[in-house]
């Protein structure tokens, strides 16, 4: 029970949390919309011919702002992955819902699914950020996200939430339809512009004003387990920076020549694993991933004092590293700190990134 009613209020929904129901996500969307097969459906401009969204900058901005931190969401390793314009999508709604078992093999017949799609359910769980959404928009898809125009400015700042928004209130009360050419285009320009892992990692890079030419980035946890952001923006900066990224230990399940068992990483690995170049992978980082003794911490200082700015990918599995990299004499102003946790920070947490030299990104935003 106090599960249940813990899962309604970070919900915000009148319903219970789905403890034991898998069609609970289904219900947030309304039933008009569960329609399977697109044939004889009317094409609508959903949005208007001039719409625009805010832009990242402003975004960021507007949220550094009111809460001391940056905004930060999953984005997508694969642009490539987005069908080409024009490939013929014989379903109105995909039957992917979420919380509701699926048996795919792979990741490509999963995202076949989406693909022959015009439009599919993507709600919110513990925060608003999923990579499903991504996963639906690099399909040739629109996610259909129940309850987004009421959420926080800050959640999913880098979507574009007003025409996310006005598409799904349309369905609501016209009725099913299908995008038109120009609704479909926005989308797909806009998720190749701002969504992919390059654009989000090259928005960091500008907002937190990393400069010079090594940058380290410091996951301890992430060669063995997966964090979805930590991961995300790895990829992001090796695709926007090369070789001027170097990872305290490297990632090796994100190269195209890793011959281990992807499926028994998080997700099955899909989406993350495989998608860097083999060319990428550096020379610097350290071997060890062992305990952290004395010796590791002395290679650990040497390599940050070489860097001008240091990533840490998962601050709160690494407090203890950034803790003693600060305590060693590298400067708190040289780090850019990522928070992904599927909840908001806490108050102490909050008050904690205001007063620091640090910069925070910050993934999922408190109703205040």
């Amino acid at each position: 029970m106090v599960r249940m009613k813990v899962g309604q209020l970070i919900r915000r929904s009148p319903h219970p949390a789905p403890v034991g129901r898998p069609d609970y996500y289904r219900r947030e969307l309304h039933t008009r919309l569960f329609v399977r097969s697109a044939s004889g459906l009317a094409t609508r401009t959903f949005l208007p011919l001039d719409h625009s969204e805010p832009s990242a900058g402003a975004t960021a901005h507007s949220c550094y702002d009111k809460h001391g931190v940056f905004p930060l969401n999953f984005s997508f390793p694969l642009p490539d992955h987005m069908p080409r314009h024009g490939v013929v999508q014989d379903h109105f709604l995909s039957t992917t819902i979420p919380g509701e078992p699926f048996s795919f093999d792979s990741w490509e017949e999963y995202l076949g699914e989406y693909q022959s799609a015009f439009f599919a359910l993507s709600t919110k769980k513990g925060g608003w950020d999923t990579f499903r959404h991504l996963e639906i928009l690099f399909s040739g898809g629109i996610p259909l996200m129940p309850g987004l125009g009421r959420s926080r400015p800050s959640a999913l700042a880098h979507y574009p939430k007003r025409a996310l928004s006005m598409v799904l209130e349309s369905l609501i009360q016209a009725g099913p339809a299908l995008p038109d050419d120009h609704t479909q285009e926005f989308f797909r320009q806009y998720s190749r512009h701002r969504l992919t892992t390059e654009a989000m990692a090259t928005h960091l890079v500008e907002a937190s004003g990393i400069s010079g030419s090594r940058v380290l980035f410091l996951d301890r946890g992430l060669p063995q387990r997966t964090d979805y952001l930590s991961a995300f923006t790895l990829i992001g900066l090796r695709q926007a920076l090369g070789a001027e990224v170097i990872p305290a230990w490297e990632v090796d399940y994100l190269f195209d020549d890793f011959t281990g068992d992807t499926s028994r990483l998080y997700g099955r690995g899909f989406g993350y694993t495989k998608v860097l170049p083999s060319t990428l992978r550096g020379t610097q980082s350290l071997a060890s991933q062992g305990e952290q003794g004395s010796e590791e911490l002395g290679e650990l200082v040497a390599l940050a004092e070489s860097c001008e700015s240091i990533v840490v990918g998962n601050y709160d599995g690494n407090r203890d590293l950034v803790a003693a990299l600060v305590g060693a004499g590298i400067p708190a102003r040289r780090f850019v700190c990522i928070v992904g946790s599927d909840m908001p920070p806490d108050r102490t947490l909050r008050a904690q990134m205001r007063r620091s030299e640090m910069t925070f990104f910050v993934r999922e935003f408190s109703a205040r």
